[in-house]
């Protein structure tokens, strides 16, 4: 009897752990089209909730939710964002409701959504949902996205002011050069500032852009630079980020290659030694044709003009098409006459230069 009884507890408990801890097989989710096929997910629903402040990374900078070189990050339709090991043991579960919203050069997007990767990596977007991230020819990253999330967002809730044209076709290259500004004159704010040239579909579903950033996470007023793509799930990822400086020469590249139908987005300094950040992406969400070619001032947590950096010139821009060839369009502008600036203005002179102003110089 007291052995029969035994054996009922242990396969209670053994029922238990089954529920606590489900697993879900490389069948249920599938391969994703890279010859990669995902361990069983071991889900464990005890494990305390963790809070995404500032993103993923491979590194603990800027407070950045640290992951393993092979991890396995999924998002599910009910809102929770799970981080495996590269073997499917659970290391992280959250919440996203709960995560910090951050202001990023294509509007707020969710924490646990943005991803810093290495530089020279690719990402790779799958038709199922599954994006891998390689470095060197490694996997060192795979997302797992819904197909709820596929959604486009407004690309431009920030945006104080740009140029911009639409309905491009084969476009291959966008090139632009412009010096940092002199920086917002509040440099007690936490104001941030985002300057770049980009390119998205036509849809607004996702951007390439290098991004020349001003106290970025609000907490460092220091010019920064770095590659952004945003992927037709809302997934942010963002490249190593370099320092410069008011007056430094900033050199924004996005160019297509048609051998490996990828974006290599790139941002350097050419008054640093050329010093740069760059990653790739195959984008399909982007793609070459119906496109949308941008220069853009963006601010969050703008009050007055003394949070906004001084006029800016895009110049030296060449635009070719897929095969290397010069094409040409016209710009319109946009200003945002909502956000309590004054003196805005987008000017140009043919395709080159493009001039953002503001109220400071």
């Amino acid at each position: 009897m007291k052995r029969l009884k035994l054996i009922t507890v242990m396969l209670a408990l053994l029922l238990a752990a089954m529920v606590m801890v489900p697993m879900v097989s490389a069948g249920e989710q599938t391969s994703n089209g890279d010859n990669f096929q995902l361990p069983h997910l071991q889900l464990d629903n005890s494990q305390p909730k963790v809070v995404i402040q500032n993103g993923f990374s491979f590194s603990k900078s800027n407070n950045q939710t640290p992951i393993p070189e092979g991890a396995i990050i999924q998002h599910t339709e009910n809102g929770i964002t799970r981080v495996f090991d590269s073997n499917g043991k659970q290391l992280i579960i959250s919440n996203d409701i709960e995560s910090s919203k951050i202001p990023t050069p294509y509007g707020y997007i969710s924490a646990a959504k943005i991803t810093q990767v290495p530089e020279g990596s690719f990402i790779q977007e799958n038709d199922n949902g599954t994006t891998n991230i390689y470095l060197k020819d490694k996997r060192i990253l795979t997302i797992l996205n819904p197909a709820s999330t596929k959604t486009q967002i407004p690309s431009s809730s920030g945006w104080i002011e740009s140029s911009q044209s639409w309905g491009i076709s084969n476009m291959g290259q966008f090139i632009a050069d412009w010096v940092v500004p002199s920086s917002p004159p509040n440099s007690q704010t936490g104001a941030i500032n985002y300057i770049f040239n980009g390119i998205q579909p036509s849809g607004g579903g996702g951007i390439v852009q290098p991004v020349l950033e001003y106290n970025v996470y609000g907490t460092n007023h220091q010019w920064t630079a770095t590659p952004w793509y945003v992927d037709q799930y809302v997934n942010g990822y963002y490249g190593n980020r370099i320092s410069t400086a008011s007056g430094h020469m900033i050199r924004g590249t996005l160019g297509w290659n048609s051998n490996l139908n990828r974006w290599n987005i790139m941002v350097s300094d050419l008054s640093n030694g050329g010093y740069s950040s760059e990653f790739s992406t195959n984008a399909p969400n982007i793609g070459t044709n119906n496109v949308a070619a941008v220069c853009a001032l963006e601010g969050y947590y703008i009050n007055n003009n003394n949070d906004v950096s001084g006029t800016m010139a895009f110049q030296n821009m060449k635009f070719k098409d897929v095969n290397l060839n010069p094409i040409s369009f016209s710009w319109s502008s946009q200003i945002n006459n909502n956000m309590g600036l004054t003196n805005l203005g987008v000017t140009w002179s043919g395709m080159t230069p493009v001039v953002l102003w503001t109220a400071n110089t």
